[in-house]
């Protein structure tokens, strides 16, 4: 080996000797690992009090607001009917406490449709054009311009589950639940469904399709477009997460047309975001929409 080669192994041994000694052999040395995992320990555990104390005023809230909530929406939708739809991501509380505050404002819970994973799958989408085109209510179309499975699909439930002069009637609404329901994208529900004035699809947090390449978030924010162009008006409300750039709330907010048609609210899982979701179903049946909650997307915490 030639001089130069040993003294290139021999300053590598020392090296490798000194930081074996700092980190292993001597490891309480002023900035050394263990001042480092300190101080990201410190970082960690302050991260974690706050986070735990944001929890904390946040069940705080709720456990005050839930007393105040029938109140909070009063009669605002005394004698009409309100759909929820809602995705396999949904938070289960959430949906059940959506539909009793429903009725707490007077309105009659037109049923609640729960949707199985493969009803937002890539794979899924040619079958559910395709049934969306055979299934059809009579008198009822789909849009020619917009092609989307998730727009298709929800045109296809508006026209069938709508009220009022359009609605559907009972066999062409049970041609069309038995459809997709017998195709496997329905996880329950369906068989007790009413025609309603108007529908919330609740939804989860994701912020994008897990994925699947946007696919999922993206078919839910047009199946609410869907929703909307053949119903009385539509909510969307999800968990934080889906107000994110490619979450399906995420994805209406930053649709100019439909932020004038649809309302969205992203924290769903909190008594304000429900109280907000039924204030928003009945701006919805008067021609407003909104977009409410506490992401930074958010136009109003609240409706007005």
């Amino acid at each position: 080996m030639s001089t130069g080669k040993t003294t290139g192994v021999l300053a590598l041994g020392v090296a490798v000797g000194t930081a074996l000694g700092f980190y292993i052999l001597a490891p309480n040395v002023e900035g050394g690992p263990a001042a480092v995992d300190s101080e990201a320990q410190a970082r960690l555990s302050a991260e974690t009090d706050r986070a735990d104390l944001a929890t904390a005023e946040g069940e705080a809230s709720d456990a005050v607001l839930d007393d105040l909530a029938a109140d909070a929406v009063g009669d605002t939708l005394e004698g009409r009917s309100v759909l929820v739809m809602a995705t396999a991501d949904a938070d289960d509380g959430a949906v059940e406490a959506v539909g009793r505050l429903i009725g707490d404002a007077g309105g009659e819970t037109a049923g609640t449709l729960r949707f199985a994973p493969s009803f937002t799958s890539p794979e899924s989408g040619d079958e559910l054009k395709s049934l969306a085109a055979g299934s059809l209510p009579s008198g009822a179309s789909l849009s020619e311009e917009r092609l989307e499975p998730g727009f298709h699909v929800g045109e296809l439930l508006g026209q069938s589950l709508r009220s009022g002069r359009d609605e559907a009637s009972a066999s062409d609404r049970g041609v069309v639940l038995g459809a997709l329901g017998n195709a496997g994208y329905f996880a329950g529900g369906q068989d007790d469904l009413a025609p309603a004035d108007a529908v919330v699809v609740v939804t989860g947090g994701a912020s994008g399709g897990d994925g699947d390449g946007n696919y999922s978030t993206r078919f839910v924010a047009d199946l609410v477009a869907g929703l909307d162009d053949t119903t009385g008006g539509v909510v969307l409300a999800g968990e934080r997460g889906s107000a994110a750039r490619e979450g399906a709330v995420g994805l209406v907010r930053a649709d100019a047309a439909a932020t004038e048609d649809v309302s969205t609210v992203d924290n769903v899982t909190t008594v304000a975001g429900r109280i907000t979701v039924v204030r928003a179903v009945a701006g919805q049946l008067d021609g407003d929409a909104g977009a409410y909650g506490s992401a930074p997307n958010a136009a109003a915490p609240t409706v007005e």
